[in-house]
């Protein structure tokens, strides 16, 4: 009987591994069955060895070998399976006591929330009965009027009620309750996020500035009083009509694979390994919404390499899926096979929002991603990243991301807290935003103006550098902190920065900067310009509180620059048509084996990650929407009128950008004179070699070389070669 099992052992497990130790195991296999027939059954032992056994040992020391040899018959068959068995029992009893505790815990906070249902039962049941029939019926008008994934729950409904999309602030604004006393705002609950600050209002005092002194009556005409920090009833009225909105619920909900569906992988996986003689074994499934991650456990002596060799051929083995190796697993040994689920789970937006992860989150600018490979939310800054680069082919969910991003930061912060430039040369997908009252000027959807909007940017990080200067800080959230204690003496100092910027108070907002098709914009005549303003905003604009987000369908080389990359630490990638895109946007191949539909990696720094994008739905974006532009809209007036005029003319003669300017087309003579000298010595006439002699921009130093044509001091155009020249030194003092 001991040979028996010893061959049916060797069969299915000890042949696998080829290991000379496992034929040791037949003594302890031999061993285990005596004892325990002779224990169940001892007339299948023989009499000889019955009468030894009783002569040479107890009852009880029969027991205690029999379980001593089972142990070690398991132990040495399966070894690390057995030991981690062992330990997980281990650490299993010593929880126990906790274990219980908390059972404890969870029974006594029911009983609790029991008798506190029914005393409030007991209250509010008498007040129901007697009904408030013109309240119910004005609620009912109300709900009537909006669309159902729209209309806000029922007093009835709230306790049961599941929260919706937006629906997570309202639990911390029912809590909050706030005092007004003459010139202070204070707050009673401290956990809540991004509380109210408490400073002294300035509604009512001026500002002092030491010209004022002189003459205080026309100081109080020209300077404009300013708050010093935000109205706080502003902020209250926004996330008010935030919270009554609700996400669309889906109703068709994948329902989740078995565990045959699981084992039937585990086995296609091992066997394909055993053909190539790769030993190891499948230890734990991590389960995802769209992925599921294999652990391998490889055996002694077997390296990764031999793995990531067999990918193609464990994707044959699983019917042509799309696997992806992991190595290494963060605090694991072994390395992750990622295998698509069918049919994959469909991530939206409310669950993310609703996570814990979103709902305590203190990050400045938190965004939404989506959930991980093993299901988990995933929320990361966008403050700290500092910028991010999106990039994707068609259709692989790049739109859907940047509204999840969207909706994301219009859930957490406030038009006071926030301002938004939006870039949209395709003018369909952004369309929805443009009576946001986040905006600082209106959705921009040609190169032309998406220039000039992105000057305005780079002019305004120099005035936010300036002021944080003034102050002694090194980031926007140091200023706002310390601008809470600020002296009249602190505020009048930076003042003039104030004057010019039409803004109502000295705190500073966060500015984020979206642009959706970036290679459509870099490959035009303003390419050039578009590409040195992002280039010095993303090597600037953290500090300031300036943030951008670039997200284009074709990741090459000439519209994803060395410039760009390097100042874009954070990227996400959606599936790609090639290796060579992957390897541009991300520095590695993985992106072309994407699933698509929200499917990308996030690398922030070195490390990347699988990410699945969560769904928002167009109804949803469109109530949203529709709610915050009740708000009233109120542009910059500087941003307007500097959009309006072209761009103004930058003071410092160093400064990119300053090509924008629209005023008289002619030429200052000075400058004018400068120009013709440096072509006539360089026998060469180009915009491009203009703007570097002369420190200006692409338009002013084009407009020199027509002004030069026209006076013919040189050729025509030729192509991409430089003009003719087509007079001499001697001339030059006659023009």
């Amino acid at each position: 009987m001991g040979f028996v099992c010893f061959t049916l052992f060797y069969a299915f497990v000890y042949s696998k591994r080829e290991s000379v130790v496992d034929v040791f195991n037949i003594i302890t296999m031999y061993i285990s069955l005596q004892f325990i027939t002779f224990l169940i059954a001892p007339e299948f032992v023989g009499g000889g060895a019955v009468y030894i056994l009783k002569l040479a040992f107890s009852p009880i020391m029969i027991a205690l070998l029999a379980f001593i040899s089972v142990i070690s018959f398991l132990a040495g068959s399966f070894r690390d399976g057995f030991k981690a068995s062992i330990l997980k029992a281990y650490e299993g009893v010593l929880n126990s006591p906790e274990r219980l505790k908390n059972l404890k815990k969870s029974i006594d906070t029911q009983k609790e929330a029991k008798q506190k249902l029914i005393s409030n039962m007991k209250v509010k049941v008498p007040s129901l009965l007697k009904g408030d029939e013109e309240k119910e019926s004005k609620e009912i008008k109300e709900n009537k009027e909006l669309p159902s994934f729209v209309q806000g729950p029922n007093k009835e409904e709230k306790k049961e009620e599941v929260p919706g999309l937006l629906a997570r602030i309202t639990n911390p604004l029912s809590t909050l309750q706030v005092e007004r006393k003459d010139v202070a705002v204070e707050s009673n609950n401290d956990d809540v996020e991004d509380a109210i600050i408490v400073v002294p209002r300035s509604d009512d005092k001026e500002v002092k500035t030491p010209e004022s002194d002189e003459n205080s009556e026309n100081s109080r005409t020209q300077i404009r009083v300013l708050k010093s920090m935000r109205d706080d009833k502003e902020d209250y009225r926004y996330y008010d009509i935030v919270s009554t909105l609700s996400a669309k619920k889906d109703e068709n909900r994948v329902k989740h694979p078995d565990e045959k569906y699981f084992e039937e992988i585990v086995d296609l996986i091992e066997d394909k390994l055993a053909e190539f003689k790769i030993e190891g074994k499948i230890i734990n499934v991590l389960k995802g919404p769209v992925v599921d991650t294999f652990e391998l456990e490889l055996g002694s002596g077997v390296k990764v390499s031999k793995v990531t060799g067999a990918t193609e051929d464990l994707s044959l083995a699983l019917y042509g899926a799309p696997i992806r190796i992991v190595y290494p697993m963060k605090g694991r040994t072994t390395i992750g096979i990622e295998v698509p689920r069918n049919p994959r789970e469909i991530i939206y937006l409310d669950e993310v929002l609703n996570s814990k992860d979103f709902q305590n989150s203190t990050k400045q600018l938190p965004v939404a991603m989506g959930k991980d490979a093993f299901g988990e939310a995933f929320v990361v800054d966008l403050a700290g990243m500092p910028h991010m680069l999106v990039a994707g082919a068609t259709g692989a969910g790049k739109s859907v991301f940047i509204n999840s991003l969207l909706v994301s930061l219009l859930v957490k912060r406030s038009p006071k807290q926030m301002k938004l430039i939006l870039i949209d040369p395709k003018q369909l997908e952004l369309a929805l935003y443009q009576n946001l009252p986040h905006l600082v000027m209106p959705v921009i959807t040609d190169a032309k103006s998406a220039s000039i909007a992105l000057l305005w940017a780079v002019q305004e990080m120099e005035r936010r550098y300036s002021i944080l200067k003034e102050f002694g800080v090194r980031n926007i959230a140091g200023f706002n902190e310390k601008l809470k204690s600020a002296t009249p003496t602190m505020l009048a100092n930076i003042h003039q920065h104030y004057v010019d910027s039409g803004a109502e108070e000295y705190e500073l907002p966060y500015l984020v900067v979206i642009v959706d098709e970036f290679a459509d914009l870099i490959l035009t005549k303003a390419g050039k310009e578009i590409e040195q303003n992002i280039a010095r905003l993303a090597a600037k604009a953290r500090a300031a509180g300036i943030h951008l987000v670039l997200a284009t369908q074709r990741p090459s080389v000439d519209v994803i620059t060395g410039v760009i990359k390097s100042n874009f630490p954070t990227r996400v990638s959606f599936r790609v048509t090639s290796p060579t895109d992957s390897r541009t946007i991300l520095d590695k191949m993985g992106a072309e084996k994407l699933l698509g539909k929200g499917d990308m990696l996030y690398k922030h720094g070195i490390e990347m990650t699988r990410v699945h994008s969560s769904y928002v739905d167009e109804e949803e974006i469109e109530a949203l929407a529709a709610k915050l532009s009740e708000m009233p809209q109120t542009f910059d007036e500087n941003a307007m009128d500097f959009l309006e005029n072209g761009g103004d003319v930058e003071s410092d003669e160093y400064t990119v950008g300053s090509h924008l300017t629209m005023g008289d087309e002619k030429s200052d003579d000075n400058l004018y004179s400068e120009a013709v000298k440096i072509v006539i010595e360089y026998r060469s006439a180009s915009a491009s070699m203009l703007q570097r002699r002369l420190r200006i921009g692409y338009n002013r130093a084009a407009n020199l070389i027509e002004e030069m044509e026209s006076k013919g001091v040189v050729g025509p155009a030729q192509g991409s070669k430089p003009r003719r020249v087509l007079v001499s030194g001697e001339d030059s003092a006659q023009l």
